[in-house]
C-alpha cells in the first residue's frame, strides 16, 4: 500500500507525462516494466518513487510542473558555543556550505537543552566551556534523552583528559579550536551520516 505521504498516479496522469494512451502504460505495468500496485477497487497506481525510476530508466523528460521532486530534507544543527566571534563563524560555514541546514544557536547549557526539545536537531556543535552548565553535562544530558542525536564537542582546551571526559560523556566526535572550514565540515558531514 502507498505512503500517505507518497504521491499516487493514475495510467491516465501517466499517459498525460510520457505522451501515450492510456491503454500503453496499463500494458507497462501489465508486463511488468512499470511497477504499480492494484487499489481495491481494482485500479492501477503507480508510486512517485517507482515512477521516476521508470521515467529514468527510458529517459522520459516529464513536463514541467506535472511532477514536482521532493526536496531533501534538511538537517537540523543546534550550535552551543558561549563566544559571540566563533558562533557566527560556525554559523557562517554551515550557510555557506553545499548542503543546506536549519540552524539554531544557544549560548548556554540551559538554553541548549530546550531547543533540543522543541527545534530536534539531528545534530548538535557543543562547546564544552559553557557558563553555568558545562558541556559535560549538556552532552551526557542530550545522549540521555535521544542517543541518535549526534554531537561534535569543541574546545580551546584541548587535551587528553578533555577528549577522554568528553567522550565518557558521549560525544560523537570531537574538535580542538581553532579549526579549519574543510576540517568541520568533514566532521559534520560524517554525523549528517551515520
Amino acid at each position: 500500500m502507498v505512503n500517505k505521504k507518497e504521491k499516487a498516479y493514475t495510467t491516465f496522469t501517466i499517459s498525460r507525462i510520457c505522451g501515450v494512451y492510456p491503454t500503453t502504460v496499463a500494458n507497462w505495468i501489465d508486463k511488468g516494466s512499470l511497477k504499480a500496485f492494484i487499489t481495491p477497487g481494482g485500479h492501477r497506481r503507480v508510486e512517485r518513487g517507482e515512477l521516476f525510476k521508470f521515467l529514468k530508466k527510458y529517459n522520459v523528460t516529464a513536463p514541467q510542473g506535472l511532477i514536482v521532486r521532493r526536496r531533501r530534507k534538511r538537517k537540523r544543527i543546534l550550535v552551543v558555543d558561549d563566544d559571540n566571534n566563533v558562533m557566527k563563524s560556525i554559523v557562517k560555514i554551515l550557510e555557506n556550505s553545499i548542503e543546506k541546514y536549519e540552524i539554531l544557536t544557544a549560548r548556554d547549557g540551559f538554553q541548549a537543552g530546550q531547543l533540543v526539545s522543541d527545534f530536534k536537531p539531528e545534530i548538535v556543535v557543543l562547546d564544552i566551556m559553557l557558563p553555568g552548565v558545562d558541556g559535560f553535562s549538556v552532552c551526557a544530558e542530550i545522549k540521555k534523552r535521544s542517543a541518535a542525536i549526534k554531537i561534535l564537542a569543541i574546545t580551546g582546551f584541548d587535551s587528553p583528559e578533555t577528549r577522554e571526559k568528553i567522550f565518557a560523556a558521549g560525544t560523537d566526535d570531537y574538535l580542538p579550536k581553532p579549526f579549519g572550514m574543510k576540517v568541520f565540515l568533514e566532521k559534520i558531514r560524517k554525523l549528517g551520516k551515520q
